[in-house]
């Protein structure tokens, strides 16, 4: 098992081993194949050393080997001379170490030429060798210069076209160009920037437009300044402009990300506002809901609400953040500011500033440090109702699109007051109809009382006097006047009963709970009355709760067929609450009658609420509340 584990072990080594050789190997070719060459000058030397030093190395090789082969050893001078320098440093050589072969190494030695045709044919063959070595070792130094150019490119298309900011990259992508050409240093800049003595400016340009400058020494060679000009120039500039496009793109991106999200945020806050508006939510809840979402989308600012009053002052309703005392919640509408603007033209107006202005509006702005206002006006139905305030303290204007983001929840907030003012005239309809019917019915009660009552009365005292007149002997003339006085006193009764339903007399003499003691007392269904009123309160209010508990037994006593009916009554905060609960055989819908149908708009026209909780075998349970404002309590 070692030897086993060993193996793959050894192989590993191996492999890198391998690897470490191949590395040296093509980092020393890479070298040698230099894009930017050395000077010509030193290729020249070296060039003359390496045919001495072939030349030398030709003595021994002889020994072993043909002269053909021996001289092949000038082709390495031949390969290096042409990678480094070029083609035609790399012929000359050729022609060079063909020279140094024949005066060396070839019969008569010492002079130029051969002896026979042999020797001929081996310097042509060294010729013929040396030079198309020489074009290939050119074509290998042009690939490497081509690879070299490439890798640059790549390298400053990688930094500029994947940078978010072109300023910070450039310091990277001038280090590579130094890298790659060899250079001591070189630098980018995003500006026209001359050359001097001591460097050297390249323009970057597009089309026309120059993007900028590439500065490098002044002493680089012309070799690397022609390469310059011609190979990294202009994909320099290229890329640079496609990098100021990339980062024009992402920034208008971004921009308009961002506007998508503050457009999101402006739906998101419209849509809580507007399904305030929607569940008819009071206007304060409107109100403070509008200027908290304005300052939590707007930030920094402070927003608020303002209702034009009729005594010439406008009220703030609502702000955000809050921090307005008692004393600052009215301001008289003076001197220069958006409430005089806005109530002037009726359109959306702006103060940029307040250094200077009068009044009392733009002293308060000075000491609290806002510097600018904008107002947008509300209207309801056609009226200038009041204005929506943005204000911030920076001494700039605020954006130009500040009056069209606040216009839309001033909308909502007009149509939040036309709901409420729609509601209100709608509830004030409705309790006017109901005190208007109620006055109807008292009415009818004392028109009762006071006319077919008293002429009932007066001929029953009639037909009673009648009666005691008639003399003893007349017993059956008695009789008839006593049924017939009978039958006037039952609907006398009957018609004193018809009167309490219409309007009870009690309940405006006794209050709500005399008058719920009398019907517990006529009701048919044994009643458990728990009375909390207090104090008196309005009599359309507690007419209604007569008639919900009235209406509760009779149907408790009709059709429930209950053996018990629980009357609770408690006033609290102003609010009267009502609880009747029977324990009858349920089933109770308000849809199938008239009698809770008609309860039901009473007290909802006074601005109450109505439950009926009637399960099938479970009894018949009604919750109303009233709002009652108290009255000082009449004698009972």
């Amino acid at each position: 098992m070692a030897r086993i584990a060993a193996v793959p072990r050894c192989e590993h080594a191996m492999r890198r081993r391998r690897t470490r050789l191949v590395a040296v190997h093509v980092g020393s070719l890479s070298q040698l194949v230099r894009p930017t060459p050395p000077p010509r000058v030193v290729g020249i030397a070296v060039v003359a050393l390496l045919i001495v030093v072939e030349t030398l190395l030709v003595y021994p090789l002889r020994q072993v080997m043909t002269p053909v082969l021996s001289g092949m050893i000038y082709i390495a001078g031949v390969l290096v001379a042409s990678m480094m320098w070029g083609m035609w440093l790399g012929l000359a050589t050729a022609v060079a170490s063909t020279l140094a072969f024949d005066f060396f190494h070839v019969q008569p030695v010492g002079q130029f030429g051969a002896s026979n045709v042999r020797e001929v044919v081996e310097l042509a063959i060294l010729l013929l060798v040396a030079v198309p070595m020489s074009a290939v070792a050119d074509l290998s130094r042009l690939r490497a210069a081509q690879a070299a150019e490439s890798d640059l490119t790549a390298e400053m298309a990688r930094l500029l076209l994947h940078a978010d900011d072109l300023t910070a990259v450039l310091p990277a992508v001038a280090q590579s160009i130094a890298r790659s050409l060899e250079l001591p240093e070189a630098a980018i800049h995003l500006a026209a920037v001359p050359g001097d003595d001591r460097r050297s400016a390249l323009p970057l340009r597009a089309s026309t437009v120059q993007l900028g400058t590439l500065v490098v020494p002044a002493d680089v060679p012309e070799r690397t300044m022609q390469r310059l000009r011609e190979r990294v120039v202009p994909s320099l500039a290229s890329l640079l402009q496609a990098g100021r496009e990339r980062a024009a793109v992402l920034e208008s991106l971004e921009a308009s990300r961002e506007q998508l999200r503050r457009l999101a945020a402006e739906q998101a806050a419209l849509g809580r506002v507007a399904k305030l508006v929607a569940h008819g939510s009071p206007p304060p809840d409107v109100f403070d809901a509008i200027t908290t979402e304005l300052h939590d989308l707007l930030d920094e600012y402070s927003t608020w609400l303002c209702r034009y009053e009729p005594d010439g002052k406008a009220s703030v309703v609502s702000s955000s953040p809050i921090g307005l005392s008692a004393n600052q919640m009215r301001w008289p509408i003076e001197g220069e500011n958006v409430l005089i603007k806005v109530r002037d033209t009726g359109r959306a107006a702006r103060v940029d500033t307040f250094e200077d202005a009068p009044g009392p509006v733009a002293a308060f702005a000075r000491k609290v440090g806002i510097r600018a206002v904008v107002g947008v006006p509300i209207v309801v139905d056609g009226r200038l109702w009041g204005v929506a305030g943005v204000a911030w303290p920076r001494p700039e204007p605020l954006p130009a699109d500040t009056e069209a983001r606040v216009a839309d929840f001033t909308d909502l907030a007009a149509t939040a007051i036309a709901n409420a003012d729609s509601k209100a005239e709608l509830a004030a309809s409705r309790a006017r109809l109901v005190a208007a019917a109620d006055q109807a019915r008292q009415r009818i009660e004392r028109d009762l009382h006071d006319g077919a009552m008293q002429h009932f009365l007066a001929v029953a005292m009639q037909l009673g006097a009648a009666q005691a007149a008639l003399p003893p002997e007349q017993q059956q003339a008695r009789a008839e006047l006593s049924r017939a006085l009978f039958g006037l006193n039952s609907a006398m009764d009957n018609l004193r009963e018809l009167s309490r339903g219409i309007h009870p007399t009690l309940l405006a003499s006794g209050g709500l709970p005399s008058a719920l003691k009398a019907l517990a007392r006529r009701s048919l269904v044994p009643v458990d009355l728990d009375l909390h009123t207090g104090r008196r309160m309005p009599p359309v209010v507690e007419m209604a709760a007569y008639y919900i508990v009235s209406e509760a037994l009779t149907n408790a006593a009709k059709h429930a067929h209950a053996t018990v009916v629980h009357v609770q009554a408690t006033t609290r905060d102003d609010i009267l609450h009502l609880s009747i609960h029977d324990d009858g055989i349920g089933g109770a819908d308000p849809h199938r009658g008239t009698g809770l149908t008609g309860i039901q708009d009473r007290v909802e026209a006074l601005g109450g609420h109505l439950t009926v909780t009637s399960p099938v075998g479970g009894g018949t349970l009604l919750l109303a509340t009233i709002p009652a404002a108290t009255v000082p309590c009449a004698p009972a």
